[in-house]
């Protein structure tokens, strides 16, 4: 059993560190992807059914994009560090879990 908990544990720091590497690579890239996502909304065909379901969804979708896009380019130079110190705080309290298990 205390293999089984061992091995389950090294699996889910590993899939940690997968999705803080994506992470890395997703807040390291350039923000102009965001425009395209914008583009790509405006072009919807499911925009006239959406808006007649919840209205102003179009202008609310465009905050959201422009302040993702502001908080991308001003996390660009810390994301580095930012991402370590989340894998390492999330890291120690995988291997913490599987040693209380």
């Amino acid at each position: 059993m205390m293999v089984a908990i061992w091995i389950f544990t090294l699996l889910l720091v590993g899939l940690w560190s997968l999705a803080a590497w994506g992470l890395a690579v997703l807040l390291g890239s350039d923000a102009g992807w965001v425009d395209g996502v914008q583009m790509w909304l405006v072009d919807a065909p499911f925009g006239d059914w959406l808006d007649a379901w919840v209205p102003g969804w179009m202008m609310a979708t465009q905050a959201m994009l422009d302040a993702l896009q502001a908080m991308l380019s001003w996390l660009g130079g810390a994301t580095p560090w930012l991402v370590g110190v989340v894998w390492l705080f999330g890291t120690l309290a995988l291997l913490g879990l599987g040693g209380l298990l």
